[in-house]
């Protein structure tokens, strides 16, 4: 399907809207027409040697009577072209947001924020106004050339010929006007979303700029930014200044009025006539004038149709099986067999993962370790489904995870990251997120699990406070506490922690893992971290090493085979020689 298509689907859903709006345009239209006959019947009068003044007044009435119809008939348009514009954009906002959300996290890897916002706002607003009033314009035009001219052929044939000459320079010049402003137009649209996006990451990025001291220059690329806008919509005002069938209408006007003036006064064309075509020609300047707006309008609206729509087809998502299977949530053995991965797609020729094997029973507690982009927090991506793996699979309880249902998965797994993200709600809120019907009591509860309880009554509103946007309201610490929380209200079967006590001190973490240790006991347990307490005590311990997995198993036993293992403790105490392997 083409972006075109795509859009006038969404228009011609609204088959109710659009067949009002087509009744009352076409009365509107009507009435703009059958006035230049009136107007033709009082001069015919005028020109009579007995005239009669209560013909005169009947045809007055009628013009106004036409004009009131015209007028409601006008309003009642307007307001559903309205209505049927902000009926389509909600429409086409909603799927566009709808699919976003059903992206695979490369998808997001890949775009810019800023990039994706502008689409969702300016280019809905664009394809907005090639509605309304962008398609009033059009069809008021239509109609109004296809009732005049029909008019003004059965007033006199001979004297539409002088619009029928003029007709081909019309349609080259409207075609040229077209063309020159297709690309123009495409230029503006991506324009907004360059400066959009400099803006989002300006502000995003606000704190990074003051301690460079780097205000000036950001301030520089972004009045470069806006300059260039400014050169698209001068030369776009250009263009449209050199939109001339206005101006060939006009001259058509006097040459029909000029031949008519002729054709009266030899006795072949009466008065009234003449002033009815004359009338009729000039009801013809504001179409005229109405497709330039069109055609402006209507190339904005396609191209930015055509960004949305590119967006939005984009292929890059975790597919749905078309059998989901739903899984229970029972705890069970998950096996990574032959894992590998690439990120772009695959495409990268650096493998994030290469060739991972290992079981993990049902209710352990596996801790990862390894250097920098040793692909621990890929791995945990992997399980997600945030990606799918290049090559092999990951089961749980023998299940192809790319067979189960995808939110039926993720329900029951809890992460909480590093980079704890927040959203500008009540502490409540954020804490509720995965479980909205959650009492107070349960809230509270994790919230003392997670040792959050505690700062979050020292604040005046307690757990109605408002974070602020992405929590920035709170320290590192609260936050990692709050999402603690937060995860372990939907009670996951599997709970992945990544370095996710970074921000938090020595003490509030032996108070946590206190807390919680009994919570571990039921579910399976990865955590990512560099705590050598947290270490020693897992069930299984995963040695990573440039997206590979070097070792696994206990803590006792590699420590002594393990030199990537040994080199993490080996500055905090006295290691036991390391024994030599078989083969080794």
């Amino acid at each position: 399907m083409s972006y075109k298509k795509w859009f006038f689907k969404h228009l011609l859903k609204e088959r109710l809207l659009s067949t009002i709006l087509m009744i009352f345009l076409t009365i509107y239209i009507a009435t703009t027409s059958i006035t230049p006959f009136f107007i033709g019947d009082i001069f015919g009068e005028l020109a009579k040697e007995s005239r009669s003044f209560a013909i005169i007044l009947r045809t007055a009435l009628f013009i106004a009577t036409a004009g009131v119809i015209r007028a409601t008939a006008d309003f009642i348009q307007s307001y559903m072209n309205e209505v049927l514009a902000h009926k389509v954009t909600k429409n086409v906002t909603e799927e566009f947001y709808n699919d976003l959300l059903g992206k695979s996290q490369e998808f997001f890897d890949r775009v810019k924020v800023g990039d994706v916002m502008a689409r969702a706002t300016y280019d809905t607003r664009q394809m907005n106004i090639f509605i309304s009033p962008g398609l009033k314009f059009l069809f008021e035009a239509s109609f109004t050339f296809i009732f005049s001219v029909s008019f003004m052929i059965w007033i006199n044939p001979k004297l539409t010929l002088l619009l029928a000459a003029a007709l081909p320079f019309y349609v080259i010049t409207v075609y040229n006007y077209y063309r020159k402003l297709g690309p123009v137009s495409r230029a503006q649209v991506e324009q907004n979303s360059v400066m959009n996006t400099r803006l989002q990451e300006s502000i995003t990025g606000i704190r990074v700029i003051r301690n460079f001291v780097k205000e000036n220059e950001e301030i520089e690329e972004f009045d470069f930014e806006t300059e260039k806008l400014r050169e698209i919509n001068t030369k776009r005002g250009i263009i449209s200044a050199k939109y001339y069938p206005v101006s060939i209408t006009i001259l058509i006007i006097a040459l029909s009025f000029f031949w008519g003036a002729n054709l009266v006064t030899n006795g072949v064309m009466t008065l009234d006539d003449l002033v009815t075509y004359v009338f009729l020609m000039m009801t013809l300047t504001m179409p005229t004038w109405q497709v330039g707006r069109v055609v402006t309008q209507f190339q904005i609206g396609m191209a930015a149709a055509k960004r949305i729509f590119e967006m939005k087809e984009r292929e890059e998502f975790v597919p749905e099986p078309s059998t989901p299977i739903h899984w229970s949530g029972a705890q069970g053995l998950i096996n990574f067999e032959k894992i590998s991965f690439s990120y772009n797609g695959g495409s990268s020729r650096k493998k994030a993962l290469d060739n991972i094997n290992l079981q993990i029973p049902g209710g352990s507690t596996v801790a990862i370790i390894g250097n920098p982009g040793s692909g621990k927090s890929t791995l945990m991506k992997l399980l997600m489904r945030l990606y799918d793996p290049t090559k092999g699979t990951i089961n749980i309880n023998g299940i192809n995870i790319q067979d189960m249902c995808l939110s039926n998965l993720r329900e029951h797994i809890g992460v909480i990251e590093q980079e704890v993200f927040l959203f500008s709600k009540t502490i409540q809120d954020n804490i509720a997120y995965g479980k909205a019907d959650a009492t107070k009591e349960e809230i509270e509860g994790v919230a003392k699990l997670a040792h959050a309880h505690e700062f979050i009554s020292s604040f005046e509103n307690g757990y109605e406070t408002i974070v602020g946007e992405r929590g920035v309201t709170l320290s590192g610490g609260q936050k990692q506490r709050i999402a603690i929380a937060r995860a372990l209200l939907v009670d996951p079967s599997i709970l992945i922690l990544d370095d996710a006590s970074s921000a938090i001190d020595a003490e509030t973490e032996r108070k946590i893992q206190t807390a919680i240790a009994n919570v571990l006991k039921n579910r399976t347990t990865f955590i990512i971290t560099h705590r050598l307490a947290t270490i020693k005590n897992a069930d299984i311990i995963m040695v990573m090493r440039n997206g590979k997995l070097l070792d696994s198993g206990k803590h006792e036993n590699l420590i002594l085979r393990n030199i990537d293992y040994r080199n993490l403790f080996e500055r905090f105490s006295e290691l036991p020689p390391m024994k030599i392997q078989e083969g080794k």
